[in-house]
């Protein structure tokens, strides 16, 4: 093998290992900020849940909302349920429910 030879084979190498590198960093990336969505997500859910059986959620944790439900018009014995959870990178995580009425049929 001359030095040519030795120095394009490193060369090779060189920009081979610099591109998993790469690789490895982004999927690394992607793996957190894929785990921060699931967070706050299961926080919206544990939110929800709760505000569904009535029980108290924090305001610093979510701002939920539930008004009653009405379609074209015609009131029915349900309520829209909405959870919004802010994300620590700007944005809200929100979710939406329908759920019974706390006063039954109207």
């Amino acid at each position: 093998m001359t030095l040519l030879e030795a120095l394009i084979a490193t060369v090779i190498l060189s920009v081979v290992a610099i591109a998993c590198l790469e690789g490895t960093r982004g999927a690394a990336s992607l793996q957190y900020r894929t785990g921060v969505a699931s967070d706050v997500v299961a926080i919206a859910e544990a939110a929800m849940a709760r505000a569904q059986t009535g029980a108290p959620v924090d305001p610093r944790e979510a701002r939920v909302t539930r008004a009653p439900y009405a379609l074209h018009g015609l009131v029915l014995p349900l309520d829209e349920l909405v959870v919004e959870v802010p994300r620590a990178g700007g944005g809200t995580v929100r979710l939406t429910r329908l759920v019974p009425s706390r006063t039954g049929a109207r």
